[in-house]
């Protein structure tokens, strides 16, 4: 069957791209795992349910018995059946944690000339049953290790989309006018926030209020800047119980604040997240808390696979131009290719020999009985430390 016969958004995967995502889709799995979430898996084929959060990007087919049926477009929906089927106490609002991962194919009626594919490999968790600030740090907590352990940077943004449906409510936004005020907000435009406003003639400190959100943006100094820009009680509360989740993390250097994230209000009713690396501007996942849309309290993310397997493909393109190591400490060598870094091994003996090799290969760096050096005395310094540190069990390189 040749190329042009496939039908639009759909493409063959030959072995190396298959062992690439088998690879990825294995370490996501291990990691939700060790984490305590059992994976689980949900038909391929669903009811058409015109209230299905993706109705309108569903595939349809007619059933044998005059049915409509639908190719999965999302894992969440069907989940929360499962949920229901297995776990009716939780499902009626039982307070028991229920983890779950799963990974396959969702397929999306979209066209093709917007979208690379309308095939995808979707992979995520759900935590169930429970609803509080360790829940959601666990979720953003697995977010960040699930681009970490792919050998990519992670940077995670955490928003909440509560505090923008609460400062709606306090400022009497009109409820037609809600989704294209937070599709701007969530756009961080301005200008488009300023013009859907004009007509509901809202009180100037009102509009001023609104207007500040999509510059809720940066470091945990954003707290005290939304408590001053949007003081209504409503919105402090959702301020408060997003920095209830912040305080379950000793670390949050990776972590972001954007209290404009606004999409989807009717569905997220508490903390979401994106999650990025530097130098690939599309999110790499994305989800949120949703309790009282599906199940009483559940919260989880997903991602897509083919996405996440550009982002590995264009850093290890990266990376294969950058400083090599060559070694004669197989130990340490480990722990540098754990980290991402390539490393050859040396194959002579005698540490002369060794940097004599290392400068014949064009290599900048040799490891030898734990120790790292520089061969040219112009190397760079702050490469040659970051390598040091991963050396010492201090983070990635």
């Amino acid at each position: 069957m040749s190329q042009a016969a496939l039908p639009d958004g759909t493409r063959f995967v030959l072995p190396d791209t298959a062992a690439r995502r088998d690879e990825l889709r294995d370490l996501l799995r291990d990691l939700y795992h060790a984490w305590g979430f059992d994976q689980v898996e949900v038909p391929s084929l669903e009811r058409y349910d015109p209230g299905h959060p993706r109705a309108a990007q569903s595939f349809k087919l007619a059933d044998r018995d005059s049915g409509v049926l639908a190719l999965r477009t999302d894992f969440t929906p069907a989940l929360a059946q499962l949920v229901r089927a297995a776990h009716p106490a939780v499902a009626g609002g039982a307070r028991r944690p229920v983890r779950y991962q799963y990974a396959g194919t969702v397929w999306h009626a979209i066209d093709p000339e917007l979208a690379r594919t309308r095939e995808f490999t979707q992979v995520g968790i759900e935590l169930i049953g429970v609803s509080n600030a360790r829940a959601d740090a666990e979720l953003i907590h697995l977010a960040r290790e699930s681009v970490r352990v792919v050998g990519l940077e992670p940077r995670v943004e955490v928003g909440n989309p509560g505090f923008v449906r609460a400062a709606f409510d306090a400022a009497g936004v009109p409820g037609p006018l809600r989704d294209l005020a937070a599709d701007a907000i969530d756009r961080k435009d301005r200008s488009d926030l300023s013009g859907v406003l004009a007509p509901a003639g809202l009180a100037t400190a009102s509009v001023d209020a609104l207007l500040a959100i999509p510059d809720l943006y940066g470091g945990t100094e954003v707290l005290a800047h939304a408590r001053a820009a949007v003081p209504w009680p409503a919105a402090l509360y959702e301020i408060d119980r997003l920095e209830g989740v912040l305080r379950e993390f000793e670390d949050d250097s990776e972590l972001m604040l954007d209290l404009s994230m606004a999409r989807r209000l009717s569905y997220y009713t508490g903390v979401t997240f994106r999650a990025y690396t530097p130098d690939f501007g599309q999110p790499l996942l994305g989800g949120g808390r949703y309790d009282g849309a599906l199940l009483p309290a559940a919260a989880g993310f997903s991602l897509g696979l083919e996405r996440l397997m550009r982002a590995v493909a264009r850093r290890r393109s990266v990376s294969e131009t950058e400083p090599l190591v060559l070694a004669f400490d197989d130990a340490g060598a480990r722990r540098l290719r754990a980290a991402g870094v390539r490393v050859v091994r040396a194959l002579d003996a005698e540490i002369e020999a060794v940097r004599r090799e290392a400068r014949d290969l064009g290599i900048p760096f040799v490891l030898a009985d734990g120790a790292l050096e520089a061969i040219d005395p112009g190397a760079d310094v702050e490469r040659l430390a970051e390598l040091r540190t991963v050396l010492s069990g201090g983070g990635g390189a």
